[in-house]
């Protein structure tokens, strides 16, 4: 049975690159918590006690994101890669609402499509979407890619090395994996189950699925308007009881 990502409060740090393409690799993926947990702990000095009271997490959760942080930094510097900071999702964000259509000053319209891609590594597509830890959110402007972004996401985790787990139920974390898409008109994913199906078409997204694999080749058949839906073609892996909620 998969863990439910724990809720944590984290920093909002609009001045960071979110999304750096020469960055591909896990490794190279420092999710907003474990930024806030670096700023707590490594930064400002508190203890891991009161780091954790202020992200609202165990200390014992808090200390597996610091040590997972850590470990990504040191291998940044020490092998000379560039890190990317994913950005938080945020319920405030959330409330903003989001024109579909810009109106230009001529009078007339761009088209804007946003679209949210499941990821662990910012350039290949999770082919299990509950599991992904990130979404990488591409802005497509009347057929031309204006801007892409690296964005927390929650996720059904496995094993220690994971950020903990916390008692929310399944409907209660595919509504953060749908808040953490706010601003998208399209999810696209691999494999996904009919839970994490009907909670992103109860938030209003247009869920699509695809056997590709790389990032870049599905936003390029999006933008040339050659991409093939496979929604109920594309089953989900994942094993044991909770298969059909992932």
């Amino acid at each position: 049975m998969p863990r439910r990502q724990v809720a944590r409060r984290c920093g909002i740090y609009d001045e960071m690159q979110t999304f750096c393409p020469e960055a591909a690799g896990t490794l190279h993926v420092l999710g907003a918590d474990e930024m806030e947990a670096l700023r707590l702990s490594d930064l400002i000095g508190l203890d891991q006690t009161e780091a954790a009271f202020r992200m609202d997490i165990s200390q014992s959760t808090f200390q597996r994101i610091l040590a997972g942080a850590r470990r990504k930094v040191a291998a940044a510097l020490v092998r000379g890669y560039p890190l990317t900071v994913a950005r938080a999702w945020d319920e405030d964000v959330n409330a903003i609402p989001v024109h579909r259509q810009q109106e230009e000053k001529t009078g007339g319209t761009r088209m804007i499509t946003r679209i949210a891609l499941p990821t662990d590594d910012g350039t290949t597509l999770c082919q299990h979407f509950g599991r992904a830890h990130y979404y990488k959110v591409v802005e497509i402007t009347d057929g031309k890619v204006v801007s892409t972004e690296l964005r927390d996401k929650f996720a059904h985790v496995h094993g220690e090395e994971h950020h903990g787990e916390s008692d929310a139920s399944h409907e209660e974390v595919h509504g953060r994996m749908a808040d953490a898409a706010h601003g998208c008109d399209i999810i696209i994913a691999g494999g996904m189950g009919m839970g994490a199906m009907n909670a992103l078409t109860a938030a209003g997204y247009k869920v699509m699925q695809t056997d590709m694999s790389k990032l870049d080749d599905i936003v390029e058949a999006c933008r040339a308007d050659t991409f093939v839906n496979l929604a109920g073609q594309v089953s989900c892996h994942q094993e044991g009881e909770a298969h059909g909620n992932c």
